[in-house]
């Protein structure tokens, strides 16, 4: 076939290319859609690149569908171009007997190239535009999908509606300045103390330091409760296995224990939390430590080395109902907040506080 012809055939040929590059358009976007929207219901997130590998894997396969659809050769667009241009199969002719070289097939080539040299290759409309505008429609939605799957938390079906709700995230539980207060006055008793060993004072300013830094993060009150006990009981498995170690006195121990036990009876007493008992066994894990760590009897505080009132029975006086211990949760909370409330209004300074609370307990052990 001659050059009239082949500009009709590149022709055919670019619509062919149209429409394999929509419909691969189209299962790109869907094949990411398909796989993207699922992610999103339950939580998953895939590195980009995921996305992009399987968006060209969709595109291929997309337009080699498409190709196979859409594909032709010269037998056929002869056949189109005598039926949509009004040709009178003369180009079907002209192909069928493209072998011959008679004079009269000569002659019926030449009359057709003639006729399509004279017809533009605008004349020839697009063929199957309906199928092209239904690829480009499903491509557009794909696209537009993306983005609004992952800027909403829309579920299109309602089954899985319930699957995709989050519950409510628990408020966070406010640290009071009595609180961080007291935290830090344990922490540099810690550090100032003498009586536990290297390993179980390094091991329990750790755990201290930690706990401090989970509560400047925010925590709830269920996660405060949580952070506690596990600090109390990492200080309790450190004193445990310090005590383990060769070398290490009967006398020694006994102090170990003793400031450990200090510091989680101080962690309840400033977090306002019930104390927990030991695991069964626990107890009596290390060699030379067969008392209860939650007794308290040994306990000592900050310069007094004669300290033996457990956290619990330090008197408070309530003007209606007189003297009660620190066990009763309602009298200590309203002795917090009426501290609380002269350093908010400066009635009250931190150092006088610190010297008035000093000077109460050193009373207190005086007449024990």
């Amino acid at each position: 076939m001659d050059a009239n012809f082949k500009k009709f055939k590149r022709k055919v040929w670019i619509e062919i290319l149209i429409k394999c590059i929509s419909c691969g358009l189209a299962a790109a976007f869907w094949a990411v859609d398909a796989v993207f929207l699922p992610c999103k219901l339950f939580g998953i997130d895939l590195l980009w690149l995921f996305y992009i590998l399987i968006g060209v894997g969709g595109f291929i396969l997309g337009a080699l569908i498409a190709f196979l659809i859409f594909r032709t050769n010269d037998k056929k667009i002869a056949m189109r171009l005598d039926r949509e241009l009004g040709l009178k199969e003369r180009v079907q002719t002209a192909y069928e007997y493209s072998g011959q070289t008679s004079d009269i097939h000569d002659l019926q080539r030449l009359n057709t190239s003639a006729v399509l040299g004279a017809v533009s290759v605008e004349s020839l409309k697009f063929a199957n535009v309906a199928s092209l505008i239904l690829s480009g429609v499903i491509a557009a939605v794909g696209i537009a999908a993306v983005p609004v799957t992952a800027n909403n938390n829309i579920v299109p079906w309602g089954i899985f509606a319930s699957k995709s709700e989050t519950p409510p995230e628990e408020p966070k539980r406010e640290v009071t300045d009595w609180e961080w207060a007291a935290l830090d006055e344990l922490i540099n008793y810690v550090k100032s103390s003498k009586k536990a060993d290297a390993v179980v004072k390094t091991g329990m300013l750790l755990e201290l330091e930690n706990l401090r830094g989970v509560l400047v993060n925010g925590v709830s009150q269920s996660g405060l409760s949580n952070f506690v006990q596990g600090t109390v009981t990492n200080i309790r498995n450190i004193v445990i296995d310090a005590n383990e170690r060769s070398g290490v006195t009967d006398e020694q121990k006994d102090l170990n224990t003793s400031e450990a036990n200090y510091v989680i009876n101080k962690l309840y007493e400033i977090f306002n939390l019930s104390k927990s008992e030991p695991n069964e066994g626990e107890e009596n894990k290390g060699p030379g430590n067969s008392k209860d760590p939650n007794e308290g009897e040994e306990n000592e505080g900050p310069g007094n080395n004669n300290w033996e009132i457990g956290g619990n029975d330090v008197p408070f006086f309530d003007p209606e109902s007189g003297y009660t211990t620190s066990s009763n949760s309602a009298i200590r909370n309203s002795y917090y907040e009426l501290v609380q409330r002269a350093f908010e209004e400066g009635v009250l300074s931190r150092e006088e506080w610190e010297y008035i609370m000093a000077t109460y307990f050193a009373d207190l052990s005086k007449d024990e």
